[in-house]
């Protein structure tokens, strides 16, 4: 499996999966993790008071929120499975940068992670989405150029390293773009570092997915690849969760300190479950 999915990573970018496929004996337990955060995320309004951030284009887990209440979502990328491909396709030693419980609602907006881009923490970053639900055309499906396009790409970008599909469909024509559908447990594995990609609008139905990444323990952009998920407020929990032997991946690489650099954290709103639109 680990040999598929790394020779997908180097000539396309991207590897389509199952959880049962990717997982293995883990898979059962995976599934129980992401039935859970899915009903979570549908109990919404009528469950627990539960913390949550609107950012620019989507309602993200708090992260206390997410080691307290869905330990098993966090422990998805220290998997055997997901580790051993990191470090195949790596060939270093691997960070992992700490996951995220994303809901994405239909509100016609394509900013933040729904405009194109590639991500900046290192000079390859492995970015693993697991579809909560089933994604469909309209359902905002992860949205890609296979590697080769990408110098014809950058001349679409703007001064903030982004841009939108009518930017983009300048340069590069919409049938070369890649969309991802699936049922819910659809993995996505892609070179988010090497491909240009986005999260497609939103237009008949919201989205759900857990997202993990892993990159080398020297990143390019140490700050940057530190603020997905803030360890350092969170040690005293990440020391109890993670065995002894896996807290290299998780905080051995991290530099308490570092700031992110200015404009790389969205801006975020903190809200209850009970007030949680979309």
């Amino acid at each position: 499996m680990s040999d598929e999915v790394v020779a997908d990573l180097r000539s396309e970018g991207v590897h389509v999966t199952s959880v049962e496929r990717l997982f293995g004996p883990s898979a059962p337990a995976c599934r129980a993790a992401i039935a859970t955060a899915a009903a979570m995320i549908g109990d919404r309004g009528t469950g627990a008071r539960v913390r949550w951030h609107r950012s620019t284009a989507s309602i993200d887990l708090d992260h206390e929120e997410l080691l307290a209440r869905l330990p098993g979502l966090f422990m998805l990328g220290l998997d055997a499975a997901l580790l051993g491909i990191a470090e195949q396709y790596l060939g270093l030693p691997v960070a992992y940068h700490g996951a995220v419980l994303r809901h994405s609602p239909v509100d016609g907006r394509q900013v933040g992670p729904r405009r194109w881009h590639r991500d900046a923490e290192d000079y390859h970053v492995l970015r693993t989405v697991i579809y909560l639900n089933d994604v469909d055309e309209d359902g905002g499906p992860f949205e890609y150029l296979p590697r080769r396009l990408a110098a014809r790409a950058v001349r679409a970008l703007a001064e903030d390293g982004m841009c939108s599909d009518d930017q983009l469909a300048a340069h590069v024509s919409p049938d070369q773009w890649k969309r991802c559908t699936g049922p819910a447990g659809t993995v996505v594995i892609a070179d988010s570092a090497r491909v240009f990609h986005h999260e497609s609008l939103q237009r008949g139905s919201a989205r759900s997915v857990v997202m993990i990444g892993h990159a080398s323990r020297r990143p390019r952009d140490p700050a940057l690849a530190q603020a997905h998920f803030p360890a350092h407020e969170h040690a005293a929990a990440l020391a109890r969760l993670v065995p002894l032997h896996q807290h290299a991946h998780v905080l051995g690489w991290r530099r308490p300190g570092l700031v992110p650099p200015a404009g790389a954290a969205e801006p975020v709103t903190t809200i209850l479950g009970d007030a949680m639109p979309g």
